[in-house]
């Protein structure tokens, strides 16, 4: 990619805070040159109209995929649409994307001189597909043909994402991110996930994203895996795995070289742990996290260059101050990683 972050900050969605114009100041405030697109709620049901054959029970918290014959219509007009290329069946309505459709708006009226990058943030298909169950109860992810629904799903809501942002800011970058905690389930040793098909899965919504196009992963997991996926960015929690990304130094030089970032999640979205630090405790962690990849061959100065900085997941479990913390913190490390490697 050409672009090349030098330690530009931006955040993960959803928020805590329940007012999207307050949202929007905030986000802005902190993230002028890469707001993330706030999402007001945890839910992901932004992300499942024009999903077939799904029961979403509100009550219990739960999806399931009926491919009853009733159903089978459904099933059918999904892939005409897919194979039609309408990416506008596939778009997510302001209803459950508030906070997203305030902050476009906001952007068009008066968009930061700042404004390099708008960041788009999705469940990744890893994530999502087990969150849904087939007929039987088992997960939708070990259903082949519901795991495609998923993934095509979600590369087409991408898309449609992605052509919004440039609809209503022609020439700014996107930044599209798929966030997958649920990875650490299936690559762990009891976990039952083959690298092939993750990968796979993977790669088939990283490959339509026109922008920047990254993975986010606050659990630990084989990281050699996400860097040879086409992901050209990698999230992770720098307070927790820095050392363990470390480990694949040979890997990662190879990312790099081919352009690829990493996104350091060195802000805590905890409570109690971002109460006990400082914006320099945490910039002391972030150096110490370099030094431990500089130690493995790493060059700084490329690693320096391709580096974002992010807390280390999303907000939403925060208090809304302890949250306005989070961004103000993330924000100004950002200004003092810039000012110490580039002036």
């Amino acid at each position: 990619m050409v672009f090349r972050p030098r330690f530009a900050a931006t955040l993960v969605s959803p928020v805590p805070q329940r007012d999207p114009q307050q949202v929007c100041r905030l986000v802005l405030d902190s993230f002028p040159e890469a707001p993330c697109l706030p999402s007001l709620t945890s839910s992901m049901r932004m992300f499942l109209e024009g999903m077939p054959c799904l029961i979403v029970n509100s009550e219990r918290k739960k999806l399931l995929f009926d491919r009853s014959g009733e159903r089978e219509d459904e099933l059918v007009e999904f892939y005409e649409r897919i194979l039609a290329d309408d990416v506008d069946h596939f778009a997510i309505s302001e209803k459950w994307a508030v906070g997203a459709y305030a902050l476009l708006r906001e952007l068009e009226r008066a968009a930061p001189s700042e404004l390099k990058v708008v960041h788009i943030h999705l469940p990744g298909p890893v994530t999502l597909a087990p969150s849904a169950n087939d007929e039987n109860g088992a997960p939708a992810y070990y259903d082949e043909v519901l795991r495609e629904i998923v993934v095509k799903t979600l590369a087409m809501k991408a898309r449609w994402l992605e052509n919004l942002v440039r609809q209503t800011l022609p020439g700014i970058m996107t930044l599209v991110e798929y966030g997958e905690p649920a990875l650490v389930v299936h690559t762990s040793a009891v976990g039952s996930g083959s690298r092939e098909d993750i990968i796979k899965a993977l790669d088939a919504v990283l490959e339509v994203v026109q922008g920047i196009a990254g993975i986010h992963c606050c659990a630990n997991v084989e990281w050699s895996m996400l860097m040879e996926t086409s992901a050209d960015c990698i999230n992770f929690d720098s307070t927790e795995y820095a050392d363990r990304v470390a480990l694949y130094s040979d890997e990662l030089k190879r990312f790099l070289a081919r352009g690829g970032m990493l996104a350091w999640g060195c802000v805590p979205v905890f409570d109690d742990k971002i109460a006990k630090e400082s914006v320099d405790s945490l910039v002391e962690r972030l150096e110490r996290g370099m030094q431990l990849m500089v130690d493995k061959g790493v060059d700084r100065a490329l690693l320096a260059e391709a580096s974002w900085v992010t807390p280390c997941c999303a907000t939403a479990s925060m208090s809304p101050a302890m949250a306005e913390r989070a961004f103000a913190y993330t924000s100004e490390i950002s200004r003092r990683m810039r000012t110490r490697y580039f002036g």
